[in-house]
């Protein structure tokens, strides 16, 4: 587990020093402006829900960064929920994934599927949602977190998600 672990630091840190050089400004970059860390855990806990790869029907349902992201992000909320020590570098490490993604969509051959902007539509509206919805309503969702049959579950996400995807369609009206 350990060797695992070792691994991941490296390669994350080749990840992290290419991000950097891609926008060098922290304030560039899309969790610059969340308040706290539990509002970071929210966007992806965001993300992770309105990104079951089922929704997808293009090549990125089984894109290996895309479900690489995915069980990253499920990992992590796991670990959130468990206060395990671990929790704070997979946190960095969704996070390094889910700011690289629109570079990793644009420069590949998945840019032209229409998919591929619903999934940075969903990325942009994750991530503003998280870190700008109000107080009580980031604490309500954070706070039902949970498991389900031994699986992360976010049921007051799941019930949002009607708003929730009403945003991203908004989100891709404005990138064309």
């Amino acid at each position: 587990m350990n060797e695992l672990r070792e691994i991941r630091k490296k390669k994350f840190a080749l990840m992290e020093q290419q991000l950097k050089e891609i926008h060098p400004k922290e304030e560039n970059r899309l969790f610059y402006h969340h308040s706290s860390e539990d509002r970071i855990v929210l966007s992806h806990a965001l993300f992770w829900t309105m990104t079951l790869p089922q929704n997808f029907k293009s090549k990125i349902r089984k894109e290996k960064f895309f479900l690489l992201l995915r069980q990253y992000q499920e990992e992590m909320l796991d670990a959130f929920l468990q206060d395990d020590d671990y929790f704070s570098d997979l946190l960095h490490y969704c996070t390094l994934m889910y700011e690289i993604m629109p570079t990793i969509l644009m420069s590949s051959y998945l840019r032209e599927e229409k998919d591929s902007r619903r999934l940075a539509a969903i990325a942009v509206v994750a991530a503003g949602f998280g870190g700008d919805m109000p107080d009580e309503l980031a604490t309500i969702l954070l706070d039902d977190i949970d498991y389900n049959y031994n699986k992360v579950k976010c049921r007051q996400i799941e019930l949002i998600m009607p708003k929730l995807m009403k945003m991203v369609e908004s989100e891709m009206k404005s990138m064309r």
